[in-house]
């Protein structure tokens, strides 16, 4: 407090840098805790849990117009083979998606399934509601999407 009413930058920015890297350190920690390892044998409710939250994260991607990044860090190893990101990217543009909210999640072994419904405009209506059922495969303890087409 004292550091901005006397305005003495040398002590002010040392105060503000030690700040910042605790601050950073406290991100850094949060960010590896909210990382945990999804395995075949985790609980159903932790698989869920990761699923919910990175369906939502990828629709959030796709609804800001990321799709690429969307891509880059949801899509399964075996769909990467199915679809390349030039096409999904593609795909994802010629909707307009308004919104997504992950409805529930079920999950056997390594593969759990997602009830994503969805908002989007298409040519002749604006805001038509469907209900898409996505596959999220669990590898490398991670959870990550399947493509279907």
């Amino acid at each position: 407090m004292n550091c901005f009413r006397l305005r003495a930058k040398v002590n002010c920015g040392k105060a503000a840098t030690g700040l910042a890297r605790v601050m950073g350190a406290v991100l850094v920690v949060a960010v590896l805790a909210g990382c945990a390892t999804i395995t075949g044998s985790s609980s159903d409710e932790d698989k869920r849990k990761a699923v919910t939250e990175r369906a939502a994260a990828r629709w959030a991607l796709i609804i800001r117009g990321q799709p690429g990044v969307a891509y880059d860090e949801y899509m399964s190893k075996g769909s990467r083979q199915v679809v390349s990101r030039g096409d999904f990217v593609d795909r994802m543009k010629a909707t307009t998606f308004r919104s997504a909210v992950v409805e529930g999640v079920e999950c056997a072994a390594d593969l759990c399934r997602a009830g994503v419904r969805i908002t989007y405009d298409h040519s002749l209506m604006k805001g038509v509601g469907n209900t898409l059922r996505e596959n999220w495969v669990i590898d490398d303890g991670q959870v990550w999407y399947v493509w279907s087409q």
